[in-house]
């Protein structure tokens, strides 16, 4: 296993982790004997899961591409794992908000308006951080494989775009949406590509090392 099979993998899973875990938020109910369970499996796949395959991935394209976009690749790499730190906290925090109003059933916490106010607040406002992060790494690696001709040019741009919207997020919560259905499209295709042997590339006309 070389590491681009790993990114390969690490591509496939993101991909895979994104919509599992939001149906779950989605039709998951606490109220069911499985139902603990099945949030607390969100957040793993969201999180934690979720976090590690984004760099794993990210680490791969370094590899693949760091030689003809060094320094684009490593600050990539930096500012992705940023955002996977800031989605383990997300996971971290609905994890401990969901434990406590198990815990104290009595105080009803899930009839407060100031609580879901506030949780909501902060968990919308982590994730557009998140993807704030998310967004500059995407432009970064978009970039370099265009420049570098070591991702398809209709991949480069799609990561473009996703990194654009994905800039916005904290301003326009909606566009999340967006974002995720972009990020599946380029986990499948980046699992594809990483998986598969790397054919020998020459160097493209005109390009100069960075």
């Amino acid at each position: 296993m070389t590491p681009q099979k790993y990114g390969g993998l690490a591509s496939f899973l993101m991909a895979v982790s994104i919509p599992v875990a939001h149906l779950i938020y989605l039709a998951g109910n606490l109220r069911d004997m499985m139902g603990s369970f099945a949030y607390s499996l969100a957040d793993f796949l969201y999180g934690p899961v979720w976090a590690v395959s984004l760099v794993a991935a990210v680490y791969a394209l370094r590899e693949r591409m760091g030689e003809r976009a060094p320094r684009r690749m490593t600050l990539a790499f930096l500012i992705a794992l940023a955002a996977a730190g800031m989605l383990v906290v997300v996971a971290c925090i609905r994890a401990a908000n969901r434990h406590y109003h198990m815990i104290h059933p009595e105080l009803r916490l899930e009839e407060s308006s100031a609580v879901l106010t506030v949780w909501t607040t902060l968990i919308t406002g982590l994730i557009g951080a998140a993807c704030h992060f998310l967004g500059w790494a995407l432009l970064l690696i978009g970039s370099a494989g265009w420049t570098s001709r070591r991702l398809p040019r209709a991949l480069s741009a799609i990561y473009g775009v996703a990194g654009a919207v994905a800039l916005f997020v904290y301003q326009f919560p909606t566009l999340e949406g967006t974002v995720l259905v972009l990020l599946m499209v380029m986990g499948i295709w980046q699992g594809v590509l990483l998986w598969l042997p790397e054919p020998g590339l020459a160097e493209p006309a005109g390009t100069q090392a960075e």
